[in-house]
């Protein structure tokens, strides 16, 4: 048994996956917009549950996923809008093995959609960048990281403070375990045919409060010319923000190409002064 087969026998994490806009009353069954070729899907990051066993493990839109939410109503005037949800009672890359967001996205490509973007927050760019990579022909297109720890974060003392059944999805987040991660999948690349962005969240010159800049936009990522901008920010509301919110929707409509690394280099010397 391959390890991805190993780690998805092991979690068996509920998900979840719905249609957020529009709205489709009294249809439970994923629509496509007649005119429309393009779908966004949504993935929340950590959602930290410090007294619940049971909220821990069953999936549950994010409050910015919903359908009165800013970032969904602005996303909506021009995208079908998704919304993938997931448990969180195993570490990240068991919840990544799994099919179920790969078996999403095609389910939207046989609807018609043309162009399918992820737009992964937090822990849920990882599920994004983990799925592109070991899915390249699952039917993304794009995917926009918005404050991702792709090379971990100092989440340790959180680790103690939340649910038994949380603290490998936790402790899976912390530098320790991505580095371990990103070392075991160091053959993965971003495929050619996908585009990818990080909106690196930067408070004060040193990352959002609890991702820093170098994480949502590591070398490995900057080495594959993935393209970066920063965005004053904090970790936490980021996704809450009108601001953010409509630049998430202006990378959505727009082309991402890969950066050149002459590019990479001068952007990096901008946003992370090396």
């Amino acid at each position: 048994m391959t390890l991805a087969l190993l780690l998805a026998a092991i979690a068996q994490v509920q998900t979840l996956f719905v249609e957020v806009c529009p709205e489709r009353d009294g249809n439970d069954d994923l629509c496509r917009t007649e005119e429309r070729t393009r779908a966004v899907v949504l993935i929340h990051g950590l959602k930290a549950h410090p007294f619940s066993e049971d909220r821990v493990r069953k999936p549950k839109l994010d409050d910015w996923q919903e359908e009165d939410s800013d970032l969904v109503e602005e996303l909506g005037k021009e995208s079908d809008v998704f919304a993938f949800c997931y448990g969180q009672d195993a570490a990240l890359e068991a919840i990544g093995a799994q099919p179920d967001l790969p078996d999403a996205v095609g389910r939207l490509r046989k609807l018609g959609y043309t162009q399918i973007v992820l737009v992964g927050h937090s822990a849920g760019g990882l599920l994004a960048r983990q799925a592109v990579e070991d899915h390249p022909d699952c039917g993304a297109t794009k995917v926009i990281q918005v404050c991702s720890p792709n090379t971990g974060a100092a989440l340790g003392k959180l680790a103690n403070g939340v649910r038994e059944a949380q603290e490998p999805f936790v402790k899976s987040l912390c530098k320790e375990a991505r580095k371990a991660i990103l070392e075991g999948r160091a053959d993965k690349r971003i495929p050619d045919g996908v585009e990818f962005v990080c909106i690196v969240g930067d408070g004060g010159g040193a990352g959002d409060f609890v991702v820093s800049d170098d994480s949502q936009w590591p070398q490995d990522l900057q080495d594959q010319g993935v393209p970066a901008i920063q965005l004053v920010t904090m970790h936490f509301t980021a996704m809450r923000s009108d601001r953010i919110g409509r630049k998430i929707a202006e990378l959505v409509r727009d082309d991402q190409p890969r950066w050149s690394q002459e590019k990479v280099v001068s952007a990096r010397k901008e946003m992370l002064n090396r």
